[in-house]
């Protein structure tokens, strides 16, 4: 499927190999918009709705920012808008994806995805591991893009 690269924030995903730089271009660009959108219609990488808590905010988050669940998905739509291809990182047969190291994005992004949120251990129930795409929408995307 896909493999972690930097913690969890990056993801080297494999495609074919033999594409041109342009489909691979235009993989990954499709990816990260699939993403994006099954992210902020609230599901999961299965394409399931988020189970236990994610999706709801804490109380405490949602008294000291004055939001209430369900999570509006504004915070996660601007981070996710940060989400990009590296070109400099795929090579052939393969794409990364992800955030730019050091960013406030990528530390978001891990905050979701491992369920920590600026805690030192993960938050039950809080993991969102929406970095993270199934081999048959790869394969489909990949499809989509090579046979117009």
């Amino acid at each position: 499927m896909a493999e972690p690269l930097n913690r969890e924030t990056k993801l080297t995903i494999k495609i074919p190999e033999g594409l041109t730089e342009d489909q691979r271009y235009d993989v990954a660009l499709e990816i990260l918009q699939f993403i994006h959108d099954r992210t902020v219609e609230g599901n999961n990488r299965n394409g399931k709705k988020w189970s236990g808590s994610a999706g709801r905010y804490s109380e405490a988050y949602a008294k000291k920012k004055g939001k209430y669940s369900p999570v509006d998905l504004v915070d996660t739509r601007e981070m996710l808008g940060k989400m990009q291809y590296f070109k400099s990182l795929s090579s052939d047969g393969e794409i990364v994806i992800g955030f730019k190291s050091g960013t406030k994005a990528e530390r978001k992004a891990e905050g979701n995805i491992l369920g920590t949120y600026g805690q030192p251990t993960p938050i039950p129930g809080k993991a969102r591991p929406f970095l993270n795409i199934l081999r048959k929408d790869v394969e489909r995307i990949v499809s989509e893009v090579t046979n117009g």
